[in-house]
């Protein structure tokens, strides 16, 4: 319809301007009829109006049905996505689908965790022969098109889950971890932290901004130089691709100033891990067949045919192992966690022959171990890395403290997890836990009666040091009944400001049951401090009175806690911006042997992590050994390997 009020206007001024001009009565209506169509053209929907119109339709239709068709959420879950959108489509629009639906695709494909398993996971060769098959002459565009947009809807939420809780079968890696305490009597548990954010709500404001990286950005790692490790993916990928790494031959001991042609290839292959970063010899080396044939001789003569020492006039500077080729190795054992003395034996000849490929996997294996931790970790917090030996603080993203640690043996394993530290004991008690008692106290007692004489090691009915005192000389440990050793789940916590320990009875017990302590003293493991962060593990930092082992390289020999090397520098840290107490004070209090127990008023998250490769705080890539063997658990199962 068109306004009447508008057409006897302009009749008005039409037959006015006839009045004072030659026009003629039939060009006015000429002009009338012009201005009708305008007028009725402007009140036609548009062809996108059409589209929109049509579409939301078709949207309507296929979730009102049963079976929702190309969707593997849940009815409710795809539902919500669209009304979100007041059901239009989200990836398409009239010219087809959008470009961020590209940048979906393209971002899961390249995503550095699952790009070995991309296809598989999210099935994209049916997408994409989909996409292909898709024609607008077809009457069933509209349908085609809205069935792609809920298997990309699905997809997107997919990916959205595997950022914020990761892509491992978690159930299937807890299985596994039982198993290996009804097998070998391991004990080992593993926190993961999950993301809870709206997918929907995300997915609408990044398709306002058409960023998708407004959503994901919300829910993936923000664990340090993150993305600097993905990056680094793509540079061993890119290495890979040219052939991999030079592999060293056979050899005995290489050191500064042994001359081998063998040396020509290290350098090479100290080149491509960038630990050597200008070949500085005077000859240019070039890795030939030649070469390798007299790498081979060398090797002969190496093994003590003849000696491989050469003279110097016989041989190239390239051959001659020299200082920039020692700060090059020590660099590549430092970047391992090998003893770093620029010397290379057989060990560090087996860590420079790790193939790319290992590298490169284990590389996506802690990127997605990053997506178990919490996205905010604290603007201070302590980070214990357990395959690295170190614990680190960070404030502001910074290294404010950086000292050695002992872990756990892979028979006691630091369990992984987070919690915030609340408070700290001097003078502490060490209430033994039962498997330790089981394990190893008792089985020395049964041989040595007197194995705990000198230990300041007592038996008490409860873990309050004040309880009832049993007499060790009065025990026949040959007779001794194992029930009667508390099994039990030893929690410390705080309660009106005072260290309380709470025990979980896990079996019944035979009997009245004994808990092991050892006094403060000079003799007790913690040492003269503990660092506490209440959990169900009994597990903390501490003091410890065994200071040799600090000077290990490999340092996995605790019971489970953390040892510290520089305790008293992390007292001092915390001391120097929390209220609570005073440094000086404290360390009056270490002087004695009264147990002293200081709150914290403000909590420091501690997270007890296991990574066996990151970027450090220099952008230098580091790898270390897996000592709880979880690597291969975890590889298998998100793998298949």
């Amino acid at each position: 319809m068109y306004n009447s009020k508008f057409v006897f206007t302009t009749l008005f001024l039409c037959t006015s301007l006839f009045a004072a001009t030659d026009i003629k009565p039939s060009q006015i209506e000429k002009v009338v009829q012009i201005e009708k169509y305008k007028k009725v053209e402007n009140i036609l929907p548009s062809e996108e109006e059409v589209f929109v119109s049509n579409s939301t339709k078709t949207v309507k239709e296929l979730l009102s049905y049963k079976k929702i068709p190309n969707s593997f959420l849940s009815k409710t879950s795809i539902r919500n996505y669209y009304k979100n959108f007041d059901n239009q489509l989200i990836w398409s629009d009239i010219n087809g689908i959008k470009d961020i639906s590209l940048s979906l695709l393209e971002t899961i494909k390249k995503d550095p965790v699952l790009k070995p398993n991309v296809k598989k996971a999210f099935n994209l060769d049916r997408i994409l022969k989909e996409l292909k098959s898709l024609e607008k002459t077809n009457d069933s565009y509209m349908e085609s098109m809205a069935k792609i947009d809920f298997m990309l809807t699905s997809i997107y939420d997919k990916y959205m889950s595997y950022l914020s809780k990761g892509y491992i079968n978690w159930k299937g890696f807890k299985r596994e971890l039982r198993k290996l305490d009804q097998k070998e009597e391991i004990l080992a548990d593993w926190e993961k932290f999950n993301v809870n954010k709206n997918s929907a709500k995300l997915l609408k404001t990044a398709i306002l901004e058409n960023d998708l990286s407004v959503a994901f950005n919300e829910v993936n790692y923000t664990y340090p130089k993150a993305k600097e490790l993905a990056n680094t993916i793509l540079e061993f990928e890119k290495l890979a691709s040219e052939g991999g790494y030079i592999k060293l031959p056979k050899f005995k001991v290489l050191k500064v100033g042994d001359s081998s042609s063998i040396v020509k290839i290290l350098r090479e292959r100290l080149l491509q891990s960038k630990d050597l970063k200008v070949n500085t010899c005077d000859m240019q080396t070039t890795i030939t067949p030649d070469t390798i044939s007299q790498v081979k001789r060398d090797v002969q003569l190496d093994e003590g045919i003849i000696p491989y020492q050469m003279e110097t006039s016989l041989v190239d500077n390239c051959e001659i192992y020299d200082e920039d080729l020692k700060e090059a190795v020590i660099s590549f054992q430092k970047s391992h966690g090998l003893l770093a003395d620029g010397i290379i034996g057989s060990t560090t000849r087996k860590y420079l022959n790790i193939s790319v490929e290992s590298k490169i996997l284990k590389m996506r294996l802690n990127l997605e171990r990053m997506r178990w931790l919490p996205r905010a970790l604290g603007e201070k917090y302590l980070l214990v890395n357990i395959p690295d030996f170190r614990l680190k603080m960070y404030e502001n993203n910074e290294v404010k403290l950086d000292m050695k640690t002992v872990v756990g043996t892979r028979k006691n394993p630091t369990p992984i997890f987070s919690n915030k530290m609340s408070y700290i004991v001097l003078n502490p008690y060490w209430r033994i836990p039962p498997r330790i008692v089981k394990r190893e106290i008792i089985p020395k007692l049964i041989k040595n009666p007197s194995y705990l004489h000198g230990k300041d090691i007592k038996l008490f009915e409860s873990w309050d040091h004040t309880s009832t005192e049993f007499d060790l000389d009065s025990i026949d440990w040959s007779l001794y009944d194992e029930n009667r050793v508390a099994t039990t789940n030893l929690t410390t916590t705080m309660i009106d400001g005072e260290e309380v320990q709470i025990e979980e009875v896990i079996e019944p017990q035979k009997g009245p049951t004994m808990r092991f302590i050892q006094m403060p003293s000079d003799r007790n493991p913690l040492g003269r401090m503990k660092f506490m962060f209440p959990n169900k593990y009994a597990v903390y930092l501490h003091d410890t009175p065994a200071k040799r082992y600090f000077n290990y390289t490999k340092r996995a020999l605790s019971h489970g806690c953390i040892r510290l090397e520089s305790p008293k520098e992390l007292l001092k840290v915390i001391a120097s911006e929390d209220n609570n107490f005073d440094f000086t004070k404290a360390s009056s209090i270490l002087e004695d042997v009264e147990k002293t127990q200081i709150g914290l008023k403000k909590k420091i998250p501690v997270h007890m992590v296991y990574l066996t490769s990151w970027v450090d705080e220099n952008n230098n890539i580091q790898f270390r050994d897996d000592i709880y063997r979880y690597d291969r658990i975890q590889k298998r199962l998100m793998y298949k390997l």
